[in-house]
């Protein structure tokens, strides 16, 4: 049996990985990242509609060959067919191939100095001793500090004694890549409602050339059939053809309860870092990821891989980020609540008090808590709820 030994081990080669090992291998520590599949990438179950902020913030160049397509706006759909826009007049956001994406954050973790290795899937998890042990096939992987970005799996995060994510925040998704379809290229749809979407929302993303992404989520229902009701109703149920088609878990359930234990840190998908109003995550996935880059680092450098001192890496997350999951938890909640009826009135509610200018304009895909604020602050919460309550009587 081979042994390789590093200093920093990361589990995971998406988006928060690859970021975790570029921010940690830039502090001259020897980082190693294993990938269970073969080719990075692949597969691919996200919809790849990324805030160009978000992408700036992250250290992305926005001129890459991964992007497909710029919007700068989105309209929401409500059950019954009330609609409004929230846009800019620049493109605010861009549709990534998300296999040319994460090649790209490969590419910048190994220029780093990062090593990448494909086809090693983790399979044993030992965090006794003094270093923590992670076994794959023939191979027994030896590190001071583990980081965590296998995704919502969850299996390290059992391993080490944390609460992984919970089922009752793990959403069936769906989604199809469709050629010619009749969309603005310029607009995302989401449209909302429980007998298009149940626990979640469908979503149109464009990508040019007559070519969308449609897919949604659900709870409890199935999203095939979901999705073959949705088209009919979209586009007729015919004239395209579907070029690809696309399945996987949406997390909604906000971040688990803790993220770092003794020699391990957990990001991404396997922490809960992921928006619960949209069940995106490479945004603020890949902030957290930063971070626990250069906290293991410094971890490694300092020679103290003990839990109080890798607890400075939640500090600094939460700090940072725990306010918008706060608020997009309580946003998703509440919309989840809602029957078809409420979510209508709802709709009317946010038309006649001009919320979508007010969305425009101080609106941000990521950091979304300032509009969630505006929203509570624009009416009164009686108000609000008595408005609701009217919709459910007979």
């Amino acid at each position: 049996m081979s042994r390789s030994r590093t200093e920093i081990l990361v589990v995971g080669a998406g988006p928060a990985g690859l970021i975790a090992a570029r921010e940690a291998s830039k502090r001259r520590v020897d980082v190693l990242v294993l990938e269970e599949h073969r080719e990075i990438g692949l597969p691919c179950h996200c919809a790849g509609l990324l805030s160009l902020n978000g992408l700036r913030r992250l250290g992305i160049t926005l001129d890459g060959c991964f992007v497909q397509n710029m919007v700068r706006g989105a309209i929401f759909h409500s059950p019954s067919g009330l609609s409004f826009r929230v846009e800019r007049e620049e493109p605010v956001a861009c549709v990534v191939d998300r296999v040319l994406l994460d090649r790209f954050l490969a590419h910048q973790a190994l220029e780093s100095g990062a090593e990448i290795r494909l086809g090693c899937k983790a399979r044993d998890v030992d965090f006794r001793g003094d270093v923590v042990k992670v076994g794959s096939g023939e191979h027994t992987f030896e590190a001071e500090i583990l980081i965590d970005a296998e995704g919502s799996s969850s299996r390290i995060v059992r391993a080490a004694g944390l609460e992984p994510l919970g089922a009752d925040g793990l959403l069936s998704g769906l989604q199809l890549e469709l050629a010619g379809v009749d969309v603005d290229q310029d607009y995302v749809e989401v449209h909302l409602g429980r007998s298009v979407a149940p626990g979640f929302f469908a979503w149109v993303i464009p990508l040019g050339d007559g070519e969308a992404r449609v897919g949604l989520g659900c709870s409890g229902a199935d999203p095939r059939r979901l999705i073959e009701r949705f088209l009919k109703k979209r586009f007729g149920g015919c004239g395209y053809k579907m070029l690809e088609a696309r399945s996987g878990r949406i997390i909604v359930s906000g971040p688990i309860k803790r993220t770092y234990s003794h020699r391990l840190l957990v990001v991404g998908d396997a922490a809960g870092h992921v928006k619960p109003t949209t069940g995106g995550g490479v945004i603020l996935g890949g902030i957290c990821a930063a971070i626990a880059g250069k906290v293991a680092s410094e971890a490694v450098k300092q020679g103290d891989l003990g839990r109080k001192n890798l607890s400075s890496y939640e500090r600094i997350w939460r700090r940072e980020l725990g306010r918008e999951f706060r608020y997009m938890l309580w946003a998703r909640r509440i919309i989840n609540s809602l029957p078809d009826r409420a979510i209508d009135k709802l709709f009317e509610l946010l038309i006649k008090e001009n919320i979508p200018a007010l969305a425009s304009e101080e609106g941000d895909m990521d950091f979304q808590s300032s509009v969630i604020t505006g929203l509570i602050r624009r009416w009164s919460v009686v108000k609000l709820i008595n408005s609701f309550l009217k919709t459910l009587r007979p």
